[in-house]
């Protein structure tokens, strides 16, 4: 796959996940099904916003293919979680400036051919990165996925004009208020909390080319991130002299 592909990758998923904007915050969640649809949502992003932690699944299709995620974030950026694109797996973990990335066979036969690599160098990587991680500066490689551990990467870019507010729901068991916008064929909906704080608790878009489903929870749960024991660690730097 080639790099402008590799990246592509990540724009589909974002933009298909889960975005956010942002205004004041005050309102409970009791407060907040009497007020305007585009008003609940914009009080529901900031509030989302600064939760000191959250965790986010989600699936859907991007430009390359069905994925699933499953990220824990804490808001100073520490993470981990688990990315499932087709046959891709992999799992990452972000520490300070460090990252840690793990990956079955067809996520590392992926990345060397990121790097243009031959079939020798390909098989050399797969069999180096046999349930090791690869340990990485923040944003020092493409696989480093350290823009998952960013809490605005998780939030922007999803519109709040449009919405209706169309109804009432559950969303593992929270009571939520929905709200709703339909145009050019693609409806997305968004369920916002009515108890508590006013939560993002989920956020679906159907009927385009990149249908998602994402749930939010465990808002301000504190996250257990771990570096793995370094005997299981390799250095970008070594792996990088496989190619």
């Amino acid at each position: 796959m080639a790099k402008g592909k590799l990246l592509a990758r990540r724009s589909g998923v974002v933009m298909a996940v889960v975005a956010f904007g942002g205004l004041t915050v005050g309102t409970t969640a009791q407060d907040i099904e009497d007020l305007p649809a585009k008003e609940i949502a914009e009080k529901a992003i900031d509030v989302s916003r600064t939760a000191d932690s959250f965790r986010i699944n989600a699936k859907g299709v991007s430009d390359v293919g069905d994925y699933r995620v499953d990220v824990s974030i804490e808001k100073q950026g520490d993470c981990r979680g688990t990315d499932d694109t087709d046959d891709r797996s992999a799992q990452y973990t972000k520490i300070g400036d460090t990252t840690y990335t793990r990956g079955n066979d067809a996520f590392w036969r992926n990345y060397a051919t990121w790097w243009n690599s031959d079939d020798e160098a390909e098989k050399r990587v797969v069999e180096t990165m046999q349930d090791r991680w690869l340990k990485a500066p923040a944003g020092a490689d493409a696989l480093s996925l350290t823009e998952w551990c960013d809490v605005d990467y998780w939030h922007h870019g999803l519109k709040t004009g449009g919405l209706k507010k169309t109804g009432t729901a559950e969303v593992d068991g929270q009571s939520a208020i929905t709200l709703t916008r339909e145009r050019a064929g693609v409806t997305d909906r968004w369920y916002v909390a009515t108890e508590g704080q006013p939560y993002i608790l989920k956020y679906t878009s159907s009927g385009g080319d990149y249908p998602v489903e994402s749930t939010l929870k465990d808002y301000n749960k504190p996250i257990d991130v771990k570096a793995p024991p370094a005997d299981d660690v390799i250095e970008l730097n070594r792996l990088r002299e496989l190619f």
